[in-house]
């Protein structure tokens, strides 16, 4: 009988491939300092801008940060552990919005 379906990830792939060098931090370290910069921004915003449409599109960019922020500050803390970070392909989270 003859194989003719190979499945990505077989063990036979795994086993051929070299292992993978660790992720570096320095990037995520790079988006985790521009998310709190433009997060400090928004709020500032925040503070000035009176109720309103421009207020509430603030306020919803200001909750995607701190998801952001929080999963960004995740990732850094797993990788200086040396814990594995799952693929990024499976987080395919909704982000927040108003209704």
């Amino acid at each position: 009988m003859q194989k003719v379906i190979e499945l990505r990830g077989a063990k036979s792939e795994a086993a051929s491939e070299p292992a993978a060098a660790p992720p570096s931090i320095e990037p995520i370290l790079a988006v985790v300092d521009s998310l709190s910069r433009t997060l400090d921004c928004i709020k500032t915003m925040c503070a000035t801008e009176p109720n309103g449409p421009i207020r509430d599109k603030l306020e919803t960019e200001r909750a995607n940060l701190v998801i952001g922020l929080f999963v960004a500050r995740v990732a850094a803390m797993r990788l200086s552990s040396g814990e594995p970070i799952p693929d990024s392909a499976s987080s395919n989270l909704p982000i927040a919005s108003r209704r």
